[in-house]
């Protein structure tokens, strides 16, 4: 299943948590921010980790078949 991924960079405080979790899926631009690099580039599981990784909920994963919003959850 494939998932969508939004990021709210504006949150973003550079903790690298999700880079490191998942680093072919999130990288830290120039700034620092994460930005995707290749949302394809890991299992849903591992995308989900590297999203509940993040302290500030920057990333938001969706089922793209049934626009589930897996994480967070209860947003």
């Amino acid at each position: 299943m494939s998932v969508r991924i939004e990021i709210n960079r504006e949150k973003c405080q550079s903790y690298n948590r999700c880079t490191v979790v998942a680093p072919a899926v999130f990288v830290l631009d120039e700034d620092r921010k994460v930005q995707l690099a290749d949302p394809a580039g890991a299992e849903r599981e591992v995308i989900l980790k590297a999203a509940k990784s993040c302290p500030y909920r920057v990333i938001t994963v969706i089922d793209e078949t049934t626009s589930e919003q897996l994480w967070p959850r209860g947003a």
